[in-house]
């Protein structure tokens, strides 16, 4: 049997190399817009969760992380920003786990009793882009606050994030992203 030449064995290296972006492509999840050009940062509703789509909040109020996950989940979740997660409240919770993610957020997990729900901290300024200067203060001093903690106070914006299995997401996917105000209570 006759040995394939260099070239030939170059040229399918080279064919299978650059179809190994298009099919990962072609394999990703499709997720709605909301793209961020930084590297590192978020794709999935990302100018909506960072507040980079400049909405006007409604004042901060105080609720529970039960009542939050009670909520009824919207039936399709847009590029833009929903009227309730224009809603900005306050929980007070166990934060028992914060990891690093992929897209630069800090993510944490709020329980209390037997309810949960994730808490999100952009990497702030680098992945809030167009967000106010305040906003993106608010989300960086919080950021810097984070830890776990038997009893926090957490302030954030209520966010529906699509339900892909994450570590501590409520049965309604609602999360409180970005956070705004972290203060660890014991």
């Amino acid at each position: 049997m006759p040995r394939p030449s260099h070239r030939v064995l170059a040229v399918a290296f080279v064919t299978v190399i650059a179809a190994v972006p298009t099919r990962l492509a072609a394999s990703a999840p499709h997720h709605e817009a909301g793209f961020s050009a930084a590297p590192g940062c978020g794709v999935e509703r990302w100018t909506v969760k960072t507040l980079q789509d400049r909405s006007r909040l409604l004042r901060r109020q105080p609720t529970t992380v039960a009542h939050l996950v009670s909520l009824p989940r919207p039936a399709h979740l847009p590029a833009t920003r929903l009227p309730f997660e224009r809603h900005i409240f306050r929980v007070i919770a166990a934060v028992t786990l914060v990891r690093p993610e992929e897209d630069g957020d800090l993510h944490l997990v709020l329980k209390r009793g037997t309810k949960h729900l994730i808490a999100e901290t952009p990497n702030a300024p680098a992945c809030t882009g167009t967000a106010t200067a305040y906003r993106k203060r608010q989300m960086a001093s919080a950021r810097r606050l984070v830890r776990l903690c038997p009893r926090a106070r957490v302030t954030g914006v209520a966010f529906f994030d699509f339900l892909h299995g994450q570590t501590g997401v409520a049965p309604n996917g609602i999360e409180l992203h970005p956070v705004l105000g972290f203060a660890c209570l014991s």
